[in-house]
């Protein structure tokens, strides 16, 4: 059911085509797959992915049915490109198992990390509203399989719907607000409370309990990737979460990172 996407020079993965497999409800044997792609992703079906979403999750059953459909099914390679900025923006991607980051680039090839995208997410929404080219690029950090549901199929759905593009903007603008807070504070706060902010945004949403007895967290990230999140060296960030493995409030691993004691980054954070 599942269309592998092929190698290509860069990583880039080859353009969605209209021949590609849909979704229906012969892919209900999917999260079996799903979970062989990453072992620690939430099995999850395009059902289940729809009903997540603040717009496709108030559709009825049979309108889910008719977009699902149509919904295109790809597996993505670790490293891979799912679209590039300019781009043209034909439609809407979930995540299904995996993770994506959305990224700029400075003219140096420097990285800036704007987002990222764990199973039960959506990016790409802005081209369902204007068509027009992507705002960034979208990579895969990890073996994942997403869903695509082209803006020609959905565009009908926004025009018979009006409260479907009132949900969709308040998404985007939500997303506006994290962007302006993010430049606010790369301006006015030092990295010590930047990322202590980032991380807590990280457990939030993609954090995993360690015990059912207390409040400490993991969170699969590299420290390079925590890096390009703030637009600051790898090292800046590292000397940071030494200080604070000192002082028991994370724990370092290979790509990962646990919060011992989130009381302890939100003390960092009211303290400026």
């Amino acid at each position: 059911m599942t269309d592998d996407l092929q190698h290509r020079p860069g990583g880039e993965s080859p353009p969605l085509d209209e021949a590609a497999h849909s979704c229906g409800h012969r892919n209900q044997g999917a999260p079996r797959r799903v979970a062989r792609i990453h072992d620690t992703a939430p099995l999850m079906t395009p059902h289940d992915l729809f009903r997540l979403h603040p717009f496709l999750g108030a559709l009825t059953e049979s309108e889910s049915r008719e977009l699902l459909a149509h919904a295109l099914r790809r597996r993505v390679p670790a490293g891979h490109v799912v679209f590039r900025k300019d781009d043209p923006g034909d439609g809407l991607y979930g995540v299904l198992a995996g993770r994506v980051v959305v990224t700029v680039e400075s003219a140096a090839g420097k990285e800036l990390i704007l987002n990222m995208f764990g199973p039960g997410e959506f990016f790409g929404e802005i081209a369902l509203l204007d068509g027009k080219g992507r705002t960034a690029t979208a990579i895969a950090r990890e073996p994942s399989e997403l869903l695509f549901l082209n803006r020609v199929v959905f565009q009908p759905f926004l025009a018979q719907r009006p409260d479907a593009t009132m949900r969709i903007i308040a998404l985007l603008c939500s997303r506006l607000r994290r962007t302006t807070d993010l430049v606010e504070d790369s301006a006015f706060l030092g990295v010590a409370t930047r990322l202590a902010k980032q991380l807590l945004v990280l457990m939030d949403r993609y954090g995993r309990p360690e015990r059912t007895d207390t409040s400490a967290a993991t969170v699969h990230i590299s420290q390079e990737e925590l890096a390009r999140t703030l637009g600051v060296s790898r090292e800046i960030v590292s000397r940071q979460l030494a200080i604070w493995r000192e002082a028991g409030i994370v724990e370092l691993g290979r790509s990962r990172l646990t919060v011992l004691a989130p009381e302890s980054l939100h003390g960092i954070i009211d303290g400026g």
